[in-house]
């Protein structure tokens, strides 16, 4: 059988996809495509007019499982309406023989709940005032969904999910995490919930044994929201507090109808998905929620092997700021900072452990008078992460430090270490991926070089000569934009050629500071010396650490409001576009007094590639987002945002690297691949 899954990037359309490509040839549209996709399966963009049209004409099952939740206010439902329309409008029965709807639960909410205690799909439904836009959106589409296809005389399937679960869905690990913010529930309410893969599992077999113009709840579980409540807190380690029972049924009547189920105690039918289908779910309350997460501290190979074969998902940590503007996460997670030493050092190149700090490869190499070609501001940064995040600086020659690695050794989910020299196509699928831990990195190095950096001070008017290619009249470009002041602080380093008898030394800046701070600050060190000199880490990466580490990383992930920091990245031919479009939304930012705009240049020497990096510090999470969207818009999804800062959830992990086989010069060897149970 040949599908098409619109919406396969989504919580829900990442399982469908898994779920029928394994059985059937399966055409995945996205909205922005991944990196990789499942062997066997043909990949398509939704903004592709012609690759949809084919994706859509040459599969007899089309099955609309996208939603834009992006798009805010009226936006939403004109760009879902857009979406579907498109779609009924491509379907044709010469090739089409059934289009499936994901609608939801949420139109239920029109029901009386007195008169429909229990939510069975052959209620007639009919819209009512108080409803939200997605609860709207749902009502209509179920309606055109219908008419179109009677009128083409292709067969539908409309169905209805419940409360969907599994890992990283809202309603799991999404309540979890917020049970530790606040932990409360209500009381004396029926929740129908249903696993994922579940789901997944019972539209195939509605698929497969060939339902159609129905409409099908796709649900599994009751249970009680006092269950539902007290152990997603529990979960979350956190008491709970139930609210009182005069204040659920005066809230009753706020809570929106996406959430309807909350306001009355009403049962969603389940027994119909179970007897058409023939799937029955077996899983009680716990399983359908991730386990607690373990931390395994990495000393060994041994303890790298228990979680890379542990069959569940997980994430590695460095010695990064990740985990300072970003959630906590629910996986478990492996922590490399202790593997960490060098291995060997060969003629032009030094290999050490995945937990090694770049200031502890930099230290290795000082006394020999070698350093790395490109460096970031701060240096307390495990090598590992140098692999997956383009950990940069500014540079004229070097995207990122991730270009100057030579090889690697990573462990896969069998346990089987592998080493690896440099091959892009091989490692752009690998930096994508979520089952590997890389253990050692190879970098190459070069002779120590002495720099001197020239701070100056611009009208931002400035900064346009910059985008538009003027950083690459220095070796290495930084700008801190201060839009309120309209002012920029420029970092404008350079290969010593002299000495100068009014130069000085090399300090740690405050780049994220006030702007009058900073003139301050910067008066108060250099005191009329002109340059700042010195080797080359010492001017590129002059923060080895940060004070009170600790404290300021409980201070970044505890606050009252989350600090975050975010950092996009977009190519330099689109950067022009991105500034012009930033400068006109910062009012509508609100930025505070105060509050700057980084921005880094960096380029690939060999293949003449420039990008621009654009950075953001605040309390403020819809100002990253603003950012992220913009960069989305100007490119045409050809964005990248920096993964070791904060990540959206929206953002996916095509967005979290540069990909390196596209555009660059490829390594004409094969690579080489060695195998070892060490």
């Amino acid at each position: 059988m040949k599908v098409c899954l619109i919406g396969a990037g989504g919580g829900i359309g990442r399982q469908l996809l898994k779920t029928f490509s394994e059985k059937h040839e399966v055409t995945a549209v996205y909205r922005t495509l991944p990196v990789t996709a499942p062997e066997g399966v043909v990949l398509a963009r939704f903004g592709d007019d012609a690759g949809l049209r084919a994706a859509v004409a040459g599969s007899e099952v089309v099955i609309h499982a996208a939603l834009d939740q992006k798009s805010k206010g009226k936006a939403f439902t004109t760009s879902n309406r857009a979406v579907t329309e498109r779609l009924l409008d491509l379907i044709q029965p010469e090739t089409c023989r059934l289009f499936v709807y994901f609608s939801s639960q949420v139109v239920y909410a029109v029901l009386d709940a007195e008169k429909h205690p229990v939510q069975g799909e052959d209620a007639v439904l009919e819209d009512r005032p108080g409803l939200d836009a997605y609860t709207k959106l749902k009502l209509t589409e179920e309606q055109r969904v219908k008419e179109v296809c009677a009128a083409k005389g292709i067969d539908y399937l409309i169905v209805r999910p419940t409360v969907v679960m599994g890992p990283h869905m809202q309603w799991s690990s999404g309540i979890v995490g917020a049970m530790r913010m606040a932990p409360f529930g209500l009381k004396g309410r029926t929740i129908n919930l249903i696993h994922v893969a579940d789901l997944s599992e019972q539209l195939l077999a509605l698929v497969e044994r060939g339902v159609k113009n129905d409409i099908v709840n796709l649900g599994d579980l009751d249970v009680t929201s006092d269950e539902y409540f007290r152990h997603a807190a529990g979960l979350a380690g956190r008491p709970i507090f139930f609210a009182p029972g005069w204040l659920t049924g005066a809230a009753g009547k706020a809570i929106p109808s996406t959430l309807w189920f909350f306001a009355h105690d009403v049962t969603v039918a389940s027994d119909k998905v179970r007897r058409l289908s023939g799937v029955e779910p077996h899983r009680q309350l716990p399983d359908f929620f991730e386990p607690p997460a373990k931390v395994v501290v990495a000393r060994d190979l041994d303890a790298v092997r228990e979680i890379a074969t542990s069959g569940k998902p997980f994430h590695t940590v460095g010695r990064g700021y990740y985990l300072w503007f970003n959630d906590r996460m629910s996986t478990d997670q492996l922590v490399m900072e202790h593997y960490a030493g060098v291995v060997r050092q060969d003629e032009g190149h030094i290999t050490v452990r995945a937990g090694t700090t770049l200031r502890g490869v930099l230290d290795h190499l000082a006394p020999q008078d070698l350093t790395l070609a490109t460096l970031p501001e701060f240096v307390d940064i495990s090598a590992g992460a140098c692999f997956f995040a383009e950990v940069h600086g500014s540079s004229a020659e070097y995207i990122s430090v991730y270009d100057l690695i030579t090889a690697i050794r990573y462990m896969d989910r069998a346990g089987v270490e592998h080493h690896s020299q440099r091959n892009d196509f091989e490692w752009d699928r690998l930096r994508a991926s979520h089952d590997i831990v890389v253990t050692e990195v190879t970098f190459k190095t070069v002779p120590n070089y002495r720099l001197a950096n020239v701070i100056e001070w611009h009208p931002d008017s400035a900064l346009d000569e910059y985008v538009a290619g003027g950083y690459q009249k220095n070796f290495s470009t930084t700008v801190h934009w201060y839009p309120r002041s309209r002012e920029l602080m420029v970092y404008n380093v350079n290969p010593l050629d002299d000495a100068h008898p009014k130069d000085r030394g090399p300090f740690a800046p405050m780049r994220g500071s006030p702007a009058a701070m900073q003139k301050l600050l910067l008066s108060l060190r250099l005191r009329g010396r002109l340059r700042i000199v010195g080797d080359s880490e010492q001017v590129l990466a002059p923060w080895t650490g940060v004070p009170a580490k600790e404290i300021v990383g409980r201070f970044f992930r505890d606050g009252r409001r989350r600090v975050r920091n975010l950092e996009v990245c977009v190519p330099d031919y689109h950067a022009a576009k991105f500034v012009e479009k930033l400068r006109g939304r910062l009012p509508q930012m609100a930025l505070k007094a105060g509050q700057g705009v980084g921005v880094r240049f960096t380029r690939s020497a060999s293949s003449g590639r420039g990008f621009v990096w654009v950075e953001m510090t605040s309390r403020d999470a819809s100002q990253m987002h603003a950012l992220v969207e913009m960069a989305d818009e100007v490119t045409g999804g050809e964005y990248w945002v920096h993964r070791g800062k904060y990540v959206p959830s929206t953002v996916s992990v095509d967005h979290l690297f540069i990909p390196r086989s596209l555009g660059l010069p490829l390594t004409t060897a094969e690579p080489k691949t060695e195998e070892s149970k060490t």
